[in-house]
């Protein structure tokens, strides 16, 4: 019997505050029968919860519908309203057309649907301080629900009788803010009273409203401006009336708040003397009080806010306190992360200043090392002034920071260790992938980039929590496997695509960076290039057409744009292979005419394959063509035969990256093809000592290229090293997270764009290999290289949970097992060993339930499995 569970709207769980009009629905199958597969299921929805009950769906009853898809089911049924719920259920038939138990009632609500809907003005304020907002209103009956919607441009806080409303940080997301803005909606029921209530907003700058001069020109962005919000708070009476309290000028606005300043680069002046206690209570008065400014709405377009937020969620405790003079503290955190501390600050007078500076290292003398030359400014620097005397407890709430180290000073204070908690801040993805091996270092380097990814999703991926936090296409194109094996990534590059088309230029193109203040129109196609390969895993990955079909259109602008660059069939970058060993300024010496045309070649077949998929077939035949056009021009024009290896028209002698990619996409002549293998192994050996000698998009490709290739054990040994240049050393080093640079002195230590050799680990060490889309098939073929004695990953794909573990002793045994979930069906190669024996659960592989021999090759004995558990033995 199929069990239906893990019911998701948008790809949530009962997500508040919804607004596309055909909502994606989506469930898991499990049974405890291999091989067992769903062939129909039924959509029950209603406004009424009991309706479900009775098994009568008023909005939608799907009937019967004879397919197997799980993932991605477009709503069909009546027009959805505004903030209304929505309750479903679906049952299953399997292939026996046996039915299951419905399953678990679920829920989605709507946000505000049309623009008609919002009725409130956007408010603003031209002080240089954090302004604050607030409004009194009357609950006068009993209360049914009650929805605060809110939206800013900028960051914004609210508060409702003292309290904070939700738990959420420096939202909403960071947008083009000229082309839409975000919105989040709170279930506020529990925080509202009887009679007399307050809601009060804060306001910080974020991006839209930054005002610290750097060289990205945030600061001069057209839509940058002061922040403001538009909010209003749907109270809904038990008696079927309702009352709306929204943004007018009959708010009151408090200019002179206690955050003097704040800056998502150089960070906030807070002074607690200026904290007006209760201002967010009733029946505060305030003198200074005035009306707030009603200005013009950023954007034409209010979405609500789908992707997870950023919240506070984790804590790390100094672990080592250094005391460098009087008042004057450096706290080690033991581990580098973003976010900020909350410390409590003893002794000092009231307006006493105190300093916390936050950086990933230190300087010679101990103290905290921010030197840089791209921000005006110092930066990761708060400043707080004491209010009185006593202790006192605070922490930032505009501005994050990337950092391991916090230094604090300020005249007559003392502190512990316990006086500093560092607070992890992060956008909430779901973890959804886990790895470890025998090789400890591989599992720190698994750990590591973990990390690294978290502390980079603010919103938007960035490159550095400290430097710069800016979204680089670049770097996320190339962990966009990776991260989707790590977490719930279907929401956040969601979010991101659309960023993507807000930024793309009038002839096509796409900035290397976004959002984008204008600056950054490079042409560098292996970072725009982002626009198309996010949107096609997102396709892969969770199996949605909708991605495809909203960003065909602009997705094929940017095709067509970078066909109009090409000159003889060859592609060019401002950019090319980044930070190669040596090479710490960024670019390699090779430039970027072989990394480019990669990447044009990877863009056209994909576009080719979304051009199919959507039933363009004129543009997939053409872009097909232009993709083995432009991969003629590379070996004609960067091949040499003679000595096989591949060269750039920039003379730089032998580089590893320019011949790792034609290999990589199997664009390498078959007559020359192990003559460039050889030719790459020599380098690796001769010239480097079993180092790879690659930047960002060479490392991306090393390690599974070499593998597939058949010399495994060379990309192992090049993973395992821990001198210079490799991740082994930043590790001897007391790494963490991983570093920018291959250097020891690396400029940051919050960069993830190496981090791609987790691929690696997951597809070709644990094994697993996604095969179709939204893991419909897929691959189970472990690589036990080197010393290597056992490997386990786990994935929780949208089709449930793909499992893979081996262990092996020597030559003598091998041990496998493997989860496929329903709805899908798996290749297995397990090794042959000596005595050439493969049982599964004690039977004979080949006799037991669900398996299928398919043939024996290269030391793999090759099955296909359907959906279920197996465990594989050879001896």
């Amino acid at each position: 019997m199929i069990k239906v569970s893990s019911l998701t709207t948008e790809y949530a769980n009962n997500p508040l505050g919804i607004d596309r009009s055909n909502p994606r629905l989506g469930w898991i199958n499990e049974s405890m029968r291999r091989g067992q597969r769903q062939s129909a299921y039924r959509i029950l929805v209603s406004m009424i919860e009991e309706n479900l009950d009775s098994g009568f769906g008023d909005v939608w009853d799907s009937g019967k519908c004879e397919s197997g898809r799980c993932v991605c089911i477009d709503y069909a049924g009546e027009k959805l309203q505004s903030a209304t719920r929505y309750y479903w259920k679906v049952c299953v038939w399997d292939e026996e057309d046996r039915i299951s138990a419905w399953s678990p009632i679920a829920w989605w609500e709507t946000g505000l649907l049309h623009p008609e809907d919002w009725s409130g003005a956007w408010l603003s304020s031209d002080g240089e301080h954090a302004p604050l907002f607030r409004s009194e209103f009357q609950v006068e009956k009993p209360l049914k629900q009650a929805r605060l919607y809110i939206s800013a441009a900028g960051y914004c806080e609210a508060y409702l009788n003292g309290g904070k409303v939700g738990d959420h940080k420096l939202e909403p997301a960071f947008t083009v803010y000229n082309k839409r803005n975000l919105y989040h909606v709170y279930d506020i029921g529990p925080q509202l009273l009887a009679g007399k209530n307050c809601v009060g907003i804060e306001l910080g700058r974020g991006f839209y409203g930054l005002r610290t001069p750097n060289v990205w020109n945030w600061h001069r962005a057209e839509w940058n401006d002061s922040p403001r919000f538009i909010a209003q708070l749907v109270i809904q009476y038990m008696d079927g009336s309702d009352l709306l309290v929204k943004t007018d000028d009959r708010w009151e606005l408090i200019e002179d708040g206690p955050t003097l300043s704040d800056s998502i680069f150089a960070g906030e002046r807070y002074d607690a003397r200026k904290y007006r206690t209760d201002w967010n209570k009733v029946d505060f008065c305030a003198a200074d009080a005035c009306k707030p400014k009603i200005v013009p709405p950023p954007s034409p377009r209010l979405e609500a806010q789908s992707m997870p937020s950023i919240r506070v969620v984790g804590h790390a405790d100094a672990v080592k306190m250094t005391i460098l003079g009087d008042g004057h503290y450096v706290f080690d955190m033991g581990d580098t992360i973003a976010g900020w501390v909350e410390a409590t600050i003893r002794g000092g007078r009231p307006g006493q200043s105190v300093s916390f500076i936050y950086g990933e290292k230190l300087d010679e003398t101990g103290r905290v090392d921010n030197r840089q030359t791209a921000i005006e400014a110092e930066i990761q620097t708060d400043h707080y002034l004491k209010s009185s005397w006593q202790a006192e407890k605070w922490e930032p709430k505009f501005s994050y920071k990337g950092f391991r180290y916090v230094e604090i000073s300020g005249q007559g204070i003392n502190m512990k260790l316990s006086d500093v908690t560092g607070k992890r801040v992060h956008t909430d993805l779901r973890s959804t992938g886990r790895f470890q091996c025998s090789n400890l270092l591989f599992n720190r380097i698994h750990e590591a980039t973990r990390k690294t990814l978290l502390n980079n999703f603010h919103g938007i991926i960035t490159d550095t929590p400290k430097y710069e936090k800016n979204g680089w296409l670049g770097d996320a194109q190339l962990i966009a496997e990776t991260a989707a094996f790590q977490f719930d990534m279907a929401l956040f590059w969601e979010k991101w695509l659309i960023d993507m088309r807000d930024s793309q230029r009038p002839d096509g193109s796409i900035p290397v960076m976004v959002p984008d203040s204008g600056w950054g129109d490079f042409h560098a196609p292996e970072w725009s290039s982002a626009y198309v390969l996010i949107a096609w895993r997102l396709y892969w990955y969770y199996d949605d057409m909708q991605v495809l079909q909203e960003h065909y259109g602009s997705l094929r602008r940017y095709i067509e744009y970078e066909i109009g660059l090409l000159d003889g069939g060859m592609s060019s970058s401002d950019l090319g292979d980044w930070l190669a060993p040596g090479y710490s300024e960024g670019r390699s010496p090779e430039g970027g005419q072989i990394t480019s045309s990669f990447h044009l070649i990877l863009v056209l077949r994909t576009m080719a394959g979304i051009a199919g998929l959507l039933g363009f077939s004129a543009d997939s035949e053409r872009y097909g063509e232009l993709a083995e056009e432009t991969a003629e021009a590379l070996n004609r024009e960067c091949l040499d035969r003679e000595n096989g290896l591949y060269h750039t028209n920039q003379e730089a002698g032998y580089r590893q990256t320019s011949n790792i990619l034609p290999l990589a996409l199997s664009l390498v002549p078959s007559n020359v093809e192990r003559q460039v293998e050889k030719r790459l192994l020599e380098d690796f050996e001769r010239r480097m000592g079993g180092h790879a000698d690659v930047g960002i998009i060479g490392h991306k490709y090393f390690y599974p290229t070499l593998t597939r290739l058949g010399y495994g054990e060379a990309a192992y040994r090049a993973a395992t090293q821990i001198a210079y240049p490799s991740m082994g050393l930043w590790f001897e080093q007391e790494a963490t997270t991983l570093w920018e640079y291959w250097d020891v002195n690396t400029r940051s230590r919050n960069h993830y764009m190496f981090g791609t050799i987790v691929q690696w680990f997951y597809e070709y060490i644990a094994g697993i290999r996604q095969t179709a889309a939204g893991w419909s098939e897929m691959e189970f073929k472990p690589h036990a290289l080197g010393d290597l004695t056992s490997a386990e990953a786990t994935l929780d794909t949208v089709k449930g949970t793909v499992h893979a573990a081996w262990s092996r002793t020597a030559d003598i045994s091998f041990e496998l097992t493997v989860h496929v979930p329903m709805q899908s069906r798996a290749m297995v190669y397990v090794p042959i060993l000596p005595a050439g024996q493969i049982t599964e659960n004690r039977l004979p592989a080949d006799q037991a339930c669900g398996i299928q021999y398919i043939k024996d090759e290269n030391g793999f004995r090759v099955y296909e499995i359907e959906a279920g558990r197996y465990a594989f033995a050879s001896r």
